[in-house]
């Protein structure tokens, strides 16, 4: 039997989910998700008006800014915001809300691991939450490549990390039957089994992430029920 750093017992165990939408007043959309220790939250403003600069005649533009949990952005956070652009620029239906801006701020919490999916999952939330019309929803898992043993374990620790020969994020969409990747972040050395090995263990595992979303969405939706009927 595995023991984890956490005391997972299992290579392919996920750690618990915890979610909340609707936490922050001045923003059209807001959303925390959490991944065991990992944490992050997420604003969404819009659709707002655009500076001229920045405008799009046929469709939104979409702003996206990551803030570390201590300090300032730096190279790290550059990256993963261009990576998180390019994964929901497409998903956004920006043709619905021309000349408009719609800004999502990432601001991490804690990260312990697999913050790349906590965020994916977090702005899929939060954009529900503000009511930004979407394709689909996406959601995301992480993985590595243990450097010893050479075995995938699914949503790793800060620890297991440090002990990885590569690291992947991929985010799947809740539409189709079979895997339509939205995102696919690798870094590290790997071959292209181990790649697609990774693909499909995430691919598997990210159903229980899209389950659990929708549960978080639907009881959010009965609550705010409850409340206008004065329940």
């Amino acid at each position: 039997m595995v023991i984890r750093p956490d005391r997972r017992t299992d290579n392919t165990q996920l750690r618990a989910f915890a979610a909340s939408q609707n936490i922050l007043n001045r923003a059209d959309g807001s959303a925390k998700f959490e991944l065991g220790e990992t944490s992050v939250m997420v604003s969404v403003v819009g659709p707002v008006d655009v500076q001229i600069r920045d405008e799009k005649m046929d469709e939104a533009t979409v702003e996206l800014v990551v803030r570390p949990a201590v300090g300032y952005p730096a190279t790290k956070e550059k990256l993963m915001e261009s990576t998180l652009r390019t994964a929901f620029e497409p998903v956004i239906l920006g043709g619905m809300m021309p000349r408009t801006l719609v800004q999502i701020v990432v601001q991490i919490i804690k990260d312990d691991g697999s913050v790349m999916a906590a965020a994916i999952n977090a702005i899929t939330l939060a954009l529900l939450d503000a009511g930004i019309p979407m394709k689909h929803m996406a959601a995301a898992v992480t993985c590595i490549i243990d450097a010893s043993s050479k075995e995938i374990i699914l949503d790793p620790t800060v620890e297991e990390i440090q002990n990885a020969a590569s690291t992947h994020t991929f985010a799947f969409d809740n539409l189709h039957k079979t895997p339509h990747v939205l995102l696919s972040d690798s870094e590290g050395h790997f071959d292209e089994n181990q790649y697609f090995s990774c693909h499909d263990l995430c691919y598997e595992a990210v159903d229980k992430v899209h389950g659990f979303m929708r549960v978080a969405v639907e009881s959010k939706k009965k609550k705010e029920q409850q409340q206008l009927l004065g329940h």
